[in-house]
């Protein structure tokens, strides 16, 4: 991919549209491209910028006058259409379809966001932050070798400022996972990780009890970091990370 494709989707990609293997395709020529990769961060500076400083927000009654009127266009039309048998049987597959896709998975999702922020608190409420203290990458790595059946790659300088402390072996979604501890002089960022297989994370971030919760997906690995970094931090922390993962800066 050269820099005029990848300024066709750099937006679409700031705003997680992308399937997976654009999304790859897009962050492996950020990874080598400075140019398009400080682009990428002003198209997200601007959003963020443009959403704090909008000087109107809809009030709830006009969203729900909008889309009173839109059902009333679109059922004058199909009044006819919808007596027709056939047209319930469809809406009910429809209806099924949209449950499953707009309620199990968030949930699913939601659990998985839950859980990571609860073994990233609990680790060090229970003094337990790492089974294997080192930043020695070497070390690390032949320590989760010995103890998994996947080997995680081994960032060592996730972000400017942070630096590995170690790892130790934890439970995501019942999956032994690898979890990898992250310091800097007061910020403490937990990255689990395990292999994708048919199961690849999305884009994601959220805010679970105080903390933030990013996801992603490649083909080696799913990827969940927990931080109680703040917005732009953990958006910084999280576009280093995964720039080092991509351009195979790690171990």
């Amino acid at each position: 991919m050269n820099c005029e494709e990848a300024h066709r989707f750099l937006d679409a990609y700031v705003d997680r549209e992308l399937d997976l293997h654009r999304r790859l395709e897009i962050e492996e020529h950020l990874s080598s491209c400075p140019s398009c990769r400080s682009l990428a961060r002003e198209i997200k500076e601007f959003r963020s910028f443009f959403a704090a400083s909008a000087p109107y927000q809809a009030p709830p009654q006009l969203r729900a006058k909008v889309l009173a009127v839109m059902r009333q266009d679109r059922a004058k039309p199909t009044f006819n259409l919808l007596r027709q048998p056939w047209v319930y049987a469809a809406g009910v597959v429809v209806l099924s379809v949209f449950l499953a896709l707009n309620i199990l998975f968030p949930q699913a999702e939601a659990e998985l966001f839950r859980e990571a922020v609860l073994r990233h608190s609990q680790s060090f409420a229970a003094d337990h932050a790492v089974d294997v203290a080192s930043g020695n990458p070497h070390i690390v790595k032949s320590w989760f070798a010995a103890k998994l059946d996947f080997v995680p790659p081994v960032v060592v300088f996730p972000a400017a400022g942070y630096s590995l402390v170690g790892g130790r072996i934890d439970m995501i979604k019942n999956h032994s996972v690898a979890a990898f501890v992250y310091k800097n002089n007061k910020d403490v960022v937990t990255m689990f990780c395990w292999p994708p297989k048919k199961e690849h994370l999305s884009n994601s971030d959220q805010l679970v009890e105080g903390y933030h919760v990013s996801t992603w997906s490649n083909a080696e690995c799913n990827y969940v970091l927990v931080s109680k970094l703040s917005d732009r931090e953990m958006e910084e922390f999280v576009d280093s990370f995964r720039v080092r993962v991509q351009s195979g800066a790690y171990f």
